[in-house]
């Protein structure tokens, strides 16, 4: 059989295996030539499974089977494996023995005891352990000559038999197995304490078409009592009773329909079971025995068949290019944290039982949702900062009032996540569709969703929402250490998706861009870089401050990570109330919002089992579509009173006085004051008193909320990365803030997920850290047989998928960035040799390579998101452009961005040598860009403010020019020649300043002595002007940066997703196979042998005979079947054996007239045009050669490693099974 295992432990003679990943499987000992196996059975929830926290342990035998003596000596050696023997005889925990022990129970000598064995095991299970099947026992093994024997068993000891709830015995098909399967079943505490859970509906019925003719049948029959209820109930509570008809037919459908053939398969077996024991007319119940077990066995051969067809095609479709089947399949989905105890806060004692845990759940929660009345003062001060402006406009307004229509209801129904889960009524979305979509209810839904909308009237359902708890970090026994999120009803969700919907269209303008959480057009990241370019800002300019000695004159500024307590759950729900009024919210959608999150009752899922209904009177629903909104305008007021307070000035990025943009009597200031993720702030504070202010703004925060901030758990940071504890400290600790990290910290502060660094060697712990988790990744994938595709698809979306999220902000160093790639490399070529190049790995799928993701490009691909803005400014640009803008003239001191970026010549690294930063990657990112081939057109403007090495080409003698010479720009060198102003001509010295007269005499006279190179667009502006020539006057880098090759006429006009940046940066790859054959080539099923073998003879990377001999692994570079020498073609086709496979394929499934040559050639180019013809209709030209190519390949691998003949007829023979299995499970698939 097949088993799809979670867990397991094997030897070549027994095995332990996991069928469900809540147990995995701890090998403790093997012995006696892998005769028994001794193992620990533990949650799969055990951080550090032991023998102290496992739930059973668990000794499987099989002894010898060739005679009696053979036995006698097996267990006489079990005996004396003392280790085993101390163990199995001592554990206090639940300890079962089984196996097939191979001597018969009915054999008995004299004195009793079993023969075959030893009179000390056999003991050694009396004293010790109980049979379990000892009065039930019938034949377990049936051999030869109508034999039956007892040779299998099952042994607790006193502790797991307690636990024993049901043993059966069950006839396996005869096809499979001479032995009987014994099953006992186990009642384990922590099994006992999960409890049912909710019902849910399964949702793949709505795809079952024998379901959706019997739903209409359905639906139609309630008809008679709609119309009636009609006149004594109202369309919620006629609504809620269809709802609750129709998951009582779902679950009358799933106990009538499904899986009939195992409750058949289990009935039959019960009645076997009952003939066994039968005492009366034993012959002619035995005469029927004969048809119950084919019956069984037919029906065994049935489910495991439909089980394999359905598991072989999907593994083909999914198996190698799904990267989420592929995690499912190696991640077992977490099961939800069982609470094992919860401490009281009262009494601070730990509770096991389930009933004092869902009293404490209860009880937290019903403090927690309890409101605190709002300080009037304080609601009134946050709600000035909603201004004029803040507030809707009546267009606005009648949007959000439209009427609920049906095509809104399946539209949000459509795009709704496929497998959320649903709520009390356990109706998921793609179930409630097929009711929404019944023409008879459409008047009654629309009359429900409406009157909720303009009414705040919903029905009884949606009131109800199970909460499930989550757990986050540190101490499990706390309450306040889980995350509750609200399971609602999918018909509530529905509406509050489009409220969510409508209320996003509206509400950009009403929060400001330092809100980054769920508005459109806005990015987490944005926030994590605009932390981190204030902080290399304020290191730089404490580093001149240092250079200067004025660094007493300088800001001590600091971040704090801000952290709320329960913030969703605890707004007060008046106060939300009123500032939805007060932004202009109608007064029917508000009471609508305020209805929904406040008539609510939850029912707390605690182990499976739901407390008492729970009034939900704060706070907003963590799981609703609507709550992220809702809170964001919740809290816009508090970050507003900070924007806009005068006497707060956070962190102020500008321009030194020395700058070429510096403006003395309008000087250009970045302010920062806080920055926000939903309820994830940071705060910018410059001096003790803007945290005075701070502190005073979260005083009238919290008052007129119900929010609750936990003091002990926000983290302050040195911005410059200096240790300015000792200013800080008395106030900070008068506020309980006591985690403060500089750049003397070895550990970096996680904001958002993003380190915010400040030394090098945090960077180094930090990606250490990532580090270990990509090899952990490796090692956990690297178990499996993947094909080359398989293995491309788990790197690029399993593994290095861990590295994007923060590559896009981070600045790795370039050994780090090789570090990551050497584990992509020794995970990629793994088991493979000859190996496949590492170009060929990272070339695009359409160009013949695997589409493995370069770390280093896909970095700078990331980054490109910052430089575009940078390169093609907006019109309204974002502070954080801006903000980078600064951060590079700074550096550079440059008067305009683009130089830097556009002339790797003119950049300079600031006042030393920095580690890896923002402008780093910057440039990284934008030099990997190539340009189009054609003449650049810069008009005099632009290149007369350009320094003069953006001019030059690269040369030793340009990068040793001395300082004075860089600072130079053309205009000190060049001047438009009077006859032609569109040209430029060198200056006389005469003309040029006496003190830079030197300098660019120097330059001139090695340009003229072409020491130095001039760059080819500045050679156009010294010629006559031409055609092409740049007549603009204004300064503009359009040209260069239109220059640059996206293979897009927008060029940058439009945002450069990451795919566009690598296919402009790569090299132009080519590919003696179309495009075409190889799109076509990655579409097919296939399983790892078949996509292997022709994809490794494509890239000349098979392991030939001769390749072999050339690396000195192999002797001899002769084929081992033939003689001659052996190469790729000669191995799958052309060797004698080979050839005779072929021309039997050719004659049973091709066209006569196809040749070996054609089938080369057609594998060489993938291109099987020429053989396409096929004399079985069930099956295509192209499968049956790659079906022949892996099983030529699977028969040579086990001539070469097992030694068994090759025998090209039984080849045959496997190819012809294969395909019609490939037929088979294709047709399953069509029926299911």
């Amino acid at each position: 059989m097949q088993f799809s295992s979670k867990s397991s432990t094997y030897t070549k003679h027994c095995g332990i295996i996991s069928l469900n990943n809540r147990y995995i499987i701890t090998p403790i000992d093997t012995g006696i030539d892998g005769r028994f196996i001794l193992a620990h059975v533990h949650y799969a929830t055990e951080e550090e499974p032991n023998s102290s926290n496992s739930i059973a342990t668990i000794l499987n035998i099989y002894g010898k089977a060739a005679s009696r003596k053979d036995n006698v000596e097996f267990y006489t050696e079990l005996m004396q494996h003392r280790f085993l023997i101390h163990k199995i005889t001592t554990i206090q925990n639940n300890m079962i023995i089984l196996g097939d022990f191979n001597y018969k129970y009915e054999s008995r000598r004299s004195n009793g005891t079993v023969e075959a064995t030893t009179v000390e095991w056999t003991a050694l299970l009396e004293e010790h352990f109980i049979d379990c099947f000892w009065e039930n026992k019938s034949a377990t093994f049936h051999g030869s000559n109508n034999l039956h024997y007892i040779l299998d068993y099952i042994f607790c000891n006193n502790t797991s038999y307690g636990t024993v709830t049901e043993c059966t015995q069950e006839f396996m098909n005869s096809t499979w197995t001479d032995h009987e399967m014994l099953v006992i079943t186990l009642q384990l505490q922590k099994d006992a304490t999960q409890g049912p859970g909710a019902y849910k509906c399964n949702p793949f019925l709505a795809n079952n078409h024998k379901f959706r003719r019997e739903l209409v049948i359905f639906l139609q029959g309630l008809q008679p009592q709609v119309e009636l209820k009609t006149a004594t109930q109202s369309p919620q509570e006629i609504w809620d009773w269809i709802k609750d008809e129709f998951k009582e037919h779902v679950r009358q459908f799933q106990l009538e329909e499904v899986n009939w053939r195992r409750k058949a398969l289990k009935t039959l077996q019960a009645k076997r079971n009952r003939c066994m024991r039968a005492k009366k007319n034993r012959g002619l119940i035995f005469q029927g025995l004969d048809t119950i077990n084919q019956q069984i066995g037919a029906l065994q051969d049935s489910i495991a068949e439909i089980e394999v067809l359905k598991l072989g095609k999907y593994w083909r479709e999914n198996g190698e290019k799904n990267a989420g089947f592929l995690k499912k399949l190696t991640v077992s989905r977490q099961n939800q944290r069982q609470l094992k105890q919860l401490r009281h806060p009262v009494t601070q004692e730990l509770h096991s039982d389930q009933g004092t845990m869902s009293e404490i759940a209860g009880s937290f929660y019903t403090n927690l949702y309890t409101p605190t009345p709002p300080d009037a003062r304080s609601m009134r001060l946050l709600l000035d900062q909603i201004t004029p402006d803040m507030q809707l406009d009546g267009e606005q307004q009648s949007l959000l009032e439209l009427p609920v229509e049906l095509d809104d209801l399946l539209f949000e129904c459509k795009r709704s996540p496929k497998f959320a889960s649903p709520g009390s009524d356990g109706i998921p979305y793609q179930l409630l569709r097929l009711i929404l979509k019944f023409p008879p209810l459409h008047s009654l839904i629309t009359t429900v969703y409406n009157d909720a909308l303009t009414k705040g009237i919903f029905p009884a359902s949606w009131n109800v929402s199970l909460m499930t708890i989550l757990y986050k970090k540190n101490d499990p026994n706390d309450m306040a250490n889980y995350r509750p999120i609200s399971l609602c009803n999918t018909d509530y969700k529905l509406l509050t998706r489009l409220l969510n919907h409508r209320m996003m269209e509206v509400a950009k303008q009403l929060i400001n861009e330092n809100q980054a959480g769920f508005v459109p057009g806005r990015f987490i990241a944005q926030n994590a870089l605009r932390c981190q370019v204030i902080m290399e800002d304020a290191e730089r300019t404490m580093n001149l401050a240092k250079k200067n000695n004025v660094i007493h004159q300088m800001p001590k500024a600091i971040g704090l990570s801000l952290d709320q307590e329960k913030a969703y759950d605890r707004v007060n729900l008046s106060y939300l109330q009123t500032a939805l009024i007060t932004y202009g919210f109608p007064a029917n959608l508000v009471r609508c919002i305020i209805n929904m999150m406040g008539q609510n009752l939850l029912r707390i899922n605690v182990n499976g089992y739901f407390t008492d209904d729970i009034p939900k009177l704060r706070g907003l629903k963590q799981g609703d579509p609507i709550s992220s909104i809702l809170y964001n305008l919740a809290i816009e007021p508090f970050l507003r009173s900070i924007l806009n307070d005068p006497l707060y000035h956070g962190y102020q990025m500008q321009y030194a006085t020395d700058h070429p943009n510096y403006n003395a009597n309008d000087p250009l200031v970045h302010v920062s004051k806080i920055l926000c993720y939903a309820d994830d702030a940071f705060v910018f504070v410059q001096d003790l008193p803007d945290l005075a202010r701070l502190e005073y703004h979260l005083d009238v925060y919290c008052n007129a909320t119900n929010a609750k901030i936990n003091y002990n758990k926000v983290e302050a940071i040195s911005l410059s990365g200096q240790n300015t504890w000792s200013y800080w400290q008395a106030r900070l600790s008068e506020m309980n803030i006591t985690k403060f990290t500089s750049n003397k910290d070895s550990n970096p502060v996680i904001y958002l997920g993003f380190p915010l660094l400040q030394s090098v060697q945090q960077r180094e712990v930090f990606i250490g850290g990532l580090v270990d988790n990509l090899r952990t990744a490796t090692k956990i994938h690297s178990v499996r047989s993947l094909s080359v595709v398989g293995k491309a698809t788990v790197l690029n979306s399993l593994i290095l998928s861990k590295c994007w999220y923060v590559l896009r902000v981070t600045p790795f160093a370039q050994s780090n960035v090789q570090a990551i790639q050497s584990i992509c490399t020794k995970f990629l070529r793994k088991g493979i040799f000859p190996v496949i190049p590492w170009a060929t790995w990272t070339k695009p799928k359409p160009l013949g390579g695997l589409g493995v993701l370069d770390v280093a490009l896909q970095q700078s691909a990331l980054y490109f998101r910052w430089v575009q803005p940078l390169l093609h400014p907006s019109d309204s640009p974002h502070i954080l452009d801006l903000m980078l803008v600064m951060l590079v003239n700074k550096q550079n001191q440059s008067a305009h961005v683009q130089v830097p970026l556009l002339f790797p010549l003119t950049r300079t690294t600031g006042l030393t040598k920095q580690r890896t930063n923002t402008v780093t990657m910057i440039y990284k990112s934008v030099d990997r860009l190539k340009r189009i081939n054609e003449p650049v057109h810069l008009n005099i403007a632009t290149a007369s403010i350009l320094p003069v090495k953006a001019i030059l080409q690269p040369s030793a003698t340009v990068s040793k020019m001395p300082i004075r010479a860089t600072q130079l720009q053309v205009k000190d060198l060049y001047q438009p020649n009077p006859d032609q102003p569109l040209q430029l001509e060198a200056r006389k010295a005469p003309t040029i300043p006496a003190d830079i007269r030197r300098a660019c005499k120097k330059i001139l006279k090695q340009i003229n002595e072409n020491k130095v190179h001039i760059q080819p667009y500045f050679s156009l502006m010294l010629q006559p002007p031409q055609g092409g020539t740049n007549r603009t006057t204004d300064i503009s880098f359009k040209p260069f940066i239109d220059s640059y090759d996206f293979n897009s006429q927008q060029g940058l006009t439009r945002q450069i997703s990451t795919r566009t940046f690598r296919t402009a940066c790569i090299e132009a790859h080519t590919s003696s196979i179309a495009r075409s054959n190889w799109n076509f080539f990655w579409s097919l099923s296939l399983n790892l042998v078949h996509r292997n073998v022709i994809y490794r003879f494509l890239t000349h990377t098979i392991p030939t005979k001769r390749l072999l001999h050339y690396f000195e692994i192999a002797e001899s570079p002769l084929c081992p079947i033939c003689g001659n020498e052996e190469n790729a073609v000669h191995l799958l086709f052309l060797c004698s054996s080979k050839a005779s496979i072929w021309k039997a394929i050719i004659f049973e499934f091709l066209w006569p007239t196809v040749s070996i040559g054609d089938i080369i050639q057609a594998c060489s180019s993938l291109d099987f045009e020429n053989i396409k013809y096929v004399s079985k209709s069930y099956t295509t030209a192209h499968m049956v050669v790659l079906v022949t190519l892996g099983n030529i390949w699977r028969a040579q691998v086990r001539m070469i490693f097992h030694s068994t003949p090759f025998i090209w007829i039984d080849v045959v023979q496997q190819i012809k099974n294969e395909l019609l299995q490939l037929h088979a499970q294709t047709e399953i698939h069509k029926q299911l």
